[in-house]
């Protein structure tokens, strides 16, 4: 059984998402819950939950300064300057990122903690 995090739990480990509802918290959290492996060390099970939910929150548009460029779409922006407009884009996320998890900090967080916990592949 995944261990429960609370809400409360969740903004302490990240203030940016101090404003979120607790529904909607919870909500990413349980949508967390099933990409966490059985065999996850249970600290990065709690963490990967976590970043797995911060990075579906910042996607919806909720929490901090990336959920700006989110509700904005402009998660691939890298620069903005105003007078005589400039955008610069970010590289695109890496080929082994896999679904949106390039777009977001806490999504290339949460695999460089999946691929901690995953196990190898042996190539014969």
């Amino acid at each position: 059984m995944a261990e429960a995090i609370t809400p409360d739990a969740f903004r302490a480990r990240f203030p940016a998402f101090a404003g979120v509802p607790d529904a909607a918290i919870a909500g990413a959290l349980a949508e967390a819950a099933p990409r966490i492996g059985a065999g996850w060390q249970p600290a990065d099970a709690v963490l990967g939950r976590m970043l797995h939910a911060a990075h579906t929150l910042t996607l919806d548009g909720q929490g901090g300064p990336e959920a700006e460029l989110a509700r904005a779409g402009a998660l691939d922006l890298k620069a903005l300057r105003s007078g005589t407009l400039h955008l610069e884009r970010r590289d695109p996320p890496a080929e082994d990122l896999p679904g949106t998890l390039g777009l977001t900090s806490y999504g290339r967080r949460f695999h460089e903690v999946m691929r901690r916990n995953g196990l190898g592949v042996a190539v014969v």
